[in-house]
C-alpha cells in the first residue's frame, strides 16, 4: 500500500507540472496554441463565443450608432415610429424628446415638428441619409440615451423559419440588429439572403423591448449571460455522468468502466454541445461560477490527496527503497507521456495544446488538464482528453490483469 501511495503522489504532482509546461519547454505560446486551436474548430466566421458560454453577452465593436436628430420635414409630421419604420426598415426611432417629455418608441408615438428624434441604425447610412430625411441632427442626449443588451435567440416552431434574415429585418427587426449567426453550434456567415431555419441561433442586440419583441415573434426566449447559476441541471448532468463513468461492464472477467471523471467529462460535453444548439437548455452558468467550480475541483483533488495518503507516505520514508520506488514510479508516470508528446508533435503535427490534452487524459489525470486550461487560457484542451482516457483506462485494466496473472 505505502509503494502505491509513494508513486501515485509524486506521479500525480509531477505529471500535473511536467504535461502543463510541455508547450513552454518546447517553444510555444500557450494561449498563442489554443487560440490557434480554437480557430481550427471554427467555421472561420468570428461570431464571437458560442451561445450558453461565457462572453456571449458583450456587446463589442459594432457599426450601429444611435444618433439624435431634429424634425425639420413636414412629411415626417403625424407617421407614428412604426410606420416609418415600414418605410425605412434600416433605421429605428428609439426615443422621442418633445420639449421636457421624453417618449420610448414602445408606445408609438406620432411624430410633431420640432420633436427630436434618437435614430438607431448604421453609422454609414446615418451620415448620408438621416439629414436629409429628418433634419439638422442636434446633440440631444437624453434623444440617446438608450439601454442596450445582447441576446441569443433560439428559433423554435415559427412562421419566420424559412424566410431570409432581409425578410425577418423589415418584419420583426425593429430596434435590433444581429451580430451573428449560429446553426448547429457553428457560427456562420449572415448575410440578407441568408435563410433562417429551425434551431437556429440569432444573436440579437437592442433596447431590452424589442429584443423582447423579436423573441416574443420567433417563439423563443433571450437568453442573456448573467451572474444567475442554475444549480440544480449543473448537479444532475454530474450526478449522471458520475453514475454512467462508475458503471462498469466485465468483458472476459475483467471489469471495464470509463471512470467517473471521464463520465463527468463527457455528460459535460454533450450539455456544452446542446447549449451550442439551445442557449436555454439547462439554465444560464455564470463565467464566474464555472471558474470556481474548476479552480476548486483541482484545490479539493490536492487536499484529499494529501490527507488520505500523506500518513502512510510520511511512515514509508526509511532505507534507499523509497528512493526506488519513487524514481521508478516518476520514470513509468512521465516517459510514456513524454514518448506520446514527441511522437504527436513531429509526427503527426498536433497543436500542442490540443495535445497536451490529449497526454493528460492518457494519463487518466483530470488535474493535469486543469492545468493546462488555466495556462493556455482556454478550455479547447478538454478536446483531446475524453478518448485517450478511455482507451488507457481500458488497456490499464486488461494489461493489470494480464500482469497479474503472470506474476
Amino acid at each position: 500500500m505505502f509503494m502505491y501511495a509513494i508513486s501515485y503522489v509524486l506521479s500525480s504532482l509531477f505529471t500535473i507540472l511536467f504535461v502543463k509546461y510541455l508547450p513552454s519547454m518546447f517553444g510555444y505560446d500557450p494561449v498563442k496554441s489554443a487560440k490557434e486551436a480554437e480557430a481550427s474548430f471554427e467555421s472561420g466566421e468570428d461570431g464571437g463565443a458560442l451561445p450558453g458560454t461565457g462572453g456571449a453577452s458583450i456587446l463589442g465593436f459594432t457599426g450601429e450608432q444611435i444618433r439624435s436628430y431634429k424634425v425639420e420635414h413636414e412629411e415626417l409630421a403625424g407617421q407614428s415610429v412604426q410606420d416609418l419604420f415600414h418605410k425605412y426598415p434600416h433605421a429605428a426611432v428609439l426615443k422621442v424628446v418633445r420639449g421636457d417629455e421624453v417618449i420610448d418608441a414602445h408606445d408609438n408615438p406620432t411624430l410633431q415638428m420640432g420633436d427630436i428624434i434618437g435614430v438607431a441604425g448604421e453609422y454609414g447610412r446615418l451620415i448620408s441619409k438621416a439629414q436629409d430625411v429628418v433634419g439638422t441632427e442636434v446633440d440631444e442626449p437624453r434623444a440617446r440615451k438608450v439601454d442596450i443588451e445582447v441576446a441569443d435567440l433560439h428559433i423554435g416552431k415559427t412562421e419566420y423559419a424559412g424566410k431570409t434574415l432581409e425578410e425577418l429585418g423589415r418584419e420583426i427587426g425593429f430596434g435590433v440588429y444581429l451580430k451573428s449567426m449560429f446553426r448547429a453550434g457553428v457560427a456562420i456567415p449572415h448575410q440578407p439572403k441568408t435563410v433562417v431555419e429551425k434551431g437556429d441561433v440569432l444573436r440579437l442586440a437592442g433596447p431590452t423591448w424589442c429584443v423582447n419583441q423579436a423573441a416574443k415573434a420567433l417563439k423563443s426566449v433571450p437568453h442573456v449571460e448573467s451572474a444567475y447559476t442554475e444549480v440544480a441541471f449543473l448537479a444532475t448532468a454530474l450526478l449522471f455522468g458520475f453514475i454512467v463513468g462508475h458503471a462498469s461492464v466485465k468483458i472476459g472477467g475483467i471489469p471495464f468502466a470509463l471512470g467517473t471523471s471521464a463520465g463527468c467529462m463527457l455528460m459535460g460535453i454533450l450539455v456544452s454541445w446542446l447549449r451550442t444548439r439551445n442557449p436555454d437548455f439547462g439554465g444560464p452558468t455564470s463565467e464566474g461560477a464555472r471558474a470556481f467550480l474548476n479552480d476548486i475541483g483541482l484545490s479539493m483533488f490536492v487536499v484529499v490527496l494529501a490527507a488520505s495518503v500523506g500518513p502512510k507516505i510520511m511512515a514509508s520514508f526509511q532505507g534507499t527503497v523509497v528512493i526506488w520506488l519513487a524514481v521508478l514510479g516518476l520514470l513509468g508516470a512521465l516517459v510514456p507521456p513524454f514518448l506520446g508528446w514527441l511522437y504527436g508533435l513531429y509526427f503527426r503535427k498536433m497543436n500542442p495544446i490540443i495535445l497536451a490534452g490529449c497526454c493528460a487524459g492518457a494519463r487518466n489525470s483530470t488535474p493535469t488538464l486543469n492545468g493546462i486550461q488555466e495556462v493556455s487560457q482556454s478550455a479547447i484542451a478538454a478536446v483531446a482528453y475524453p478518448v485517450p482516457y478511455a482507451l488507457t483506462s481500458a488497456l490499464v485494466l486488461i494489461l493489470g490483469y494480464i500482469a497479474m496473472v503472470f506474476s
